[in-house]
């Protein structure tokens, strides 16, 4: 009886056709060879996976030439006569506030005059610059443009980081006038209760009585800092306001500019132009008309 059943196998065996891929052949939709069920993978037999290859951004050139100084007559007259000042405005960016304005010109100043090559200084700025925008080295080393042409090269960097965006005058407004700058940050902060002109007469009150306004515009700077959640840094407000204050200020002006708000036009003239911008975008697409019956 258990005889026969081996027998009937072969024969269905035999009468269907064989289908699938035999154990012993290779597959032909893989280049290794099939291994035994009971063997181990060997990792070591593994194609590697091909490399990922990191491909470097491309320079893009400068935005302005190194020898269109008279397209920007202001900057080119400020630059011929005071480079400190312009120097400053652009450390100031390029460093993202953690230098001022001031302490940059004032060691620009200082280097000039002990060594009479403040080129040595300002020509590691063009490279900061460039490494941060990814700009051409044009048209020829920093160094070496800086050395051979420094009023041209300066004009260029301050034209460069004013076409992307930078007020670079509000570092020298703000060491020859704080009351200016104060007052537009708080009327931005308060949200129009107050206003630009009476907020900077008091600074301006405070600071020419008490010669210390930082006790005033340091719950300004609190005040940014709740609205938006930032970090209290790099020390207490009242701690930074006391021993920077033009600093202190410039980077909250720069931090309400970075939030889309125009400096200049105060708290209502913006949201005037937020509710403009809203009102265009709820305004449905005109349709071109269609097919008609006749």
């Amino acid at each position: 009886m258990s005889s026969s059943r081996p027998n009937s196998y072969g024969k269905f065996s035999d009468a269907l056709p064989a289908t699938g891929i035999p154990v012993n052949s290779s597959n032909p939709y893989s280049n290794q060879p099939a291994h035994n069920h009971h063997q181990h993978h060997d990792n070591s037999q593994m194609p590697d996976a091909p490399p990922y290859h990191l491909h470097a951004r491309t320079p893009e050139p400068w935005k302005s030439g190194l020898l269109d100084c008279f397209s920007d007559p202001k900057s080119c007259c400020l630059t011929l006569w005071c480079p400190c000042v312009t120097f400053g405005q652009i450390a100031e960016i390029v460093d993202k506030g953690s230098t001022s304005c001031g302490a940059s010109g004032a060691l620009y100043a200082l280097i000039a005059f002990v060594t009479g090559c403040s080129c040595i200084y300002s020509c590691f700025y063009r490279s900061k610059l460039r490494q941060q925008y990814t700009l051409d080295e044009s048209p020829c080393g920093d160094c070496l443009v800086h050395c051979f042409c420094e009023y041209c090269a300066l004009c260029q960097e301050y034209r460069e980081l004013q076409s992307r965006g930078f007020n670079m005058a509000v570092g020298c407004i703000t060491l020859c006038c704080p009351c200016i700058t104060f007052g537009q940050i708080a009327e931005i902060v308060d949200k129009g209760s107050t206003s630009c002109g009476v907020s900077g007469a008091i600074y301006a009150v405070i600071a020419y009585m008490t010669g210390c306004a930082c006790i005033y515009s340091c719950f300004y700077r609190s005040k940014l800092r709740h609205q938006y959640s930032l970090d209290e840094s790099p020390c207490g407000d009242c701690l930074v306001h006391c021993f920077c204050e033009p600093c202190a200020l410039c980077q909250e002006y720069r931090e309400l500019q970075s939030r889309g708000f125009n400096m200049a036009i105060g708290w209502h003239g913006n949201m005037d132009g937020r509710n403009r911008e809203m009102a265009m975008a709820s305004i449905p697409p005109m349709m071109e008309g269609g097919m008609s019956r006749q």
